[in-house]
């Protein structure tokens, strides 16, 4: 299966940001509670490519809660009831 690739301008365009924003989180880091998280990328050719998985861990990175750890709550949590058996 053919892994699918974004370049800095579609990264840009999700984030609503500049790609030249994408390119320094690429080369320095992303700014984040906890330190700066880079986006890892290849260089396919001249211009930086970033795989659907890397986007995927670099989200997770990236993203904090308010504790200083990875958001990673994916949606409502289910009360476990206990028996009195």
């Amino acid at each position: 299966m053919a892994q699918k690739f974004y370049d800095t301008a579609a990264l840009g365009k999700m984030f609503d940001c500049d790609p030249h924003t994408i390119r320094d989180w690429i080369i320095h880091g992303c700014p984040t509670d906890n330190g700066r998280v880079k986006l890892p990328a290849r260089k396919l050719g001249r211009p930086w490519k970033v795989t659907e998985e890397d986007l995927a861990v670099f989200l997770v990175r990236a993203r904090s809660s308010s504790h200083g750890r990875p958001d990673l709550d994916l949606g409502k949590k289910e009360e476990i009831q206990e028996d009195g058996q």
